[in-house]
């Protein structure tokens, strides 16, 4: 058996992943330790919040079991890695995250708060550095499975929380004006009903693009029992950014890469102008009248920052903003309720404060703007998968207009952000031999959901 002709059944296996080492390349002995570990990291991010808060905030990331927890994921996931680990494959970040990370380091010697900030930074690369070894390590179709079936057991036991203790799964009290837990809200496990509207859409997207192998039927039910759960969370920016997610997708999946190339920036940019202006005048909007109140939402809050950003131009340091007591700048910037926030909903913003333009922009090209690229103008990618990372891409970009969700440590959009990357940066192409072979045309739509649904009824 010649060299190509063993690496070609290989690629047709889907063994020869990037990084997998000659000797795990026919037996690959811990892979289920890898799958553990990719579901270890999953549910600690959707119960982070309310094992460490009692289902708030995200404000205190100090807690020994989540900073415990964490590790031991690390660990475990380097150890599953080793079989297939090469000595370049442990270089497993792109250059452009490394760089952000980088900077996010650099600012520590100018933070306001450093304990805090260390923390916090060590938490979320633990997060990052997780996520990036198990996708560099394993295959594409076994890191999606994992996350659509942790993400759908959460949103199943939530139910299960909304309906035996609403104390758990229920908001029951209003927190603050930007009315960001109202009573009777869902949360289910997940602390907060943003964090649970937001899972709920990652769900939604995980199976309606990409996942062809599942019955009809059943991804169907898994849809409609997650968009139920995103309506009852009353999480307008994860509904919103869900229907831009999927427009996106469909987008990559109908259209030829000129049009797509011009078509998905420009469904970024015009939703997120929407998602700005309807944030900032929602309350003149709903009632149709000049409102004083209008401004007392997002708009203030981002105004805020915005006069805080131009007296410091380098930030506070990375985590050195919000919730560290006294010594946060929002005391001496904020006026009324903003003094009362934790975040300042926006990702981009929070950044900005933090790190400044450049730690912001090198954020945004290291997760955004290189991975869109990538997908834009890879051609032999699958079409159904490119359309899902395609819509995961949208959705964390898009979601980081009116939410916070950049470099957030280990809230659920963060991770699902940095598993967006790392998926994009290892397992976007399909070989054009393997696509020959099988006859496949690139063109074909018939991997989406919305695609099995016109041929059963074709049929």
């Amino acid at each position: 058996m010649d060299l190509q002709r063993q690496q070609g059944w290989l690629e047709q296996l889907g063994l020869n992943q990037p990084g997998a080492g000659r000797r795990s390349a026919f037996r690959d002995t811990r892979a289920g330790l890898r799958t553990t570990a990719l579901a270890a990291l999953m549910i600690l991010v959707m119960l982070g919040p309310i094992m460490t808060f009692g289902g708030f905030s995200l404000s205190d990331e100090g807690a020994v079991e989540r900073q415990s927890g964490y590790l031991m994921v690390l660990g475990l996931s380097i150890y599953a890695a080793l079989p297939n680990a090469t000595r370049a494959s442990w270089l497993f970040m792109p250059i452009a995250l490394l760089a952000a990370f980088g900077w996010c380091a650099i600012s520590l010697f100018w933070a306001i708060d450093p304990d805090t900030a260390v923390r916090r930074l060590v938490l979320t690369m633990t997060v990052a550095t997780s996520a990036f070894v198990l996708v560099r390590h394993s295959r594409c179709s076994s890191v999606l499975d994992v996350l659509r079936w942790s993400l759908f057991c959460g949103i199943a036991v939530s139910y299960l929380f909304v309906a035996i203790d609403p104390t758990i799964g229920l908001h029951e009290v209003r927190f603050d004006t930007m009315g960001s837990g109202l009573p009777g809200q869902w949360r289910g496990i997940f602390g907060h009903k943003n964090f649970a509207g937001a899972a709920a859409a990652l769900c939604i997207i995980l199976f309606l693009f990409d996942a062809a192998k599942y019955k009809l039927a059943m991804r169907i039910g898994v849809i409609v029992v997650c968009a139920y759960f995103a309506i009852r969370s009353e999480s307008k920016t994860a509904m919103g950014m869900l229907a831009l997610a999927v427009l996106g997708g469909i987008v990559f999946q109908q259209f030829n890469s000129r049009l797509r190339a011009f078509l998905i920036p420009a469904i970024i940019i015009v939703g997120s102008t929407i998602s700005i202006i309807g944030a900032m005048y929602a309350p003149t909007i709903q009632q149709n009248v000049l409102d004083p109140k209008a401004f007392t939402g997002r708009g203030l809050i981002w105004s805020t920052l915005l006069n805080y950003w131009s007296d410091h131009p380098m930030g506070a340091g990375f985590g050195s903003f919000w919730n560290i007591g006294g010594y946060s700048p929002i005391y001496q910037y904020g006026k009324g309720f903003v003094t009362t926030i934790t975040v300042g909903h926006s990702g981009y913003l929070d950044q900005l404060v933090a790190v400044g333009l450049i730690g912001m922009l090198l954020m945004v090209v290291a997760t955004m703007v290189w991975p869109l690229i990538v997908l834009l103008r890879n051609p032999d990618m699958s079409r159904g998968r490119a359309a899902l990372f395609t819509a995961l891409l949208v959705f964390c970009i898009g979601h980081n207009v009116t939410e916070t969700s950049l470099f957030e440590r280990d809230a659920i959009v963060s991770t699902m952000l940095f598993l967006t990357v790392a998926l994009i940066a290892y397992h976007t192409g399909t070989p054009r031999r393997i696509q020959r072979s099988e006859g496949k045309d690139r063109r074909s739509a018939g991997d989406d959901l919305l695609s099995q649904m016109r041929s059963r009824a074709r049929g």
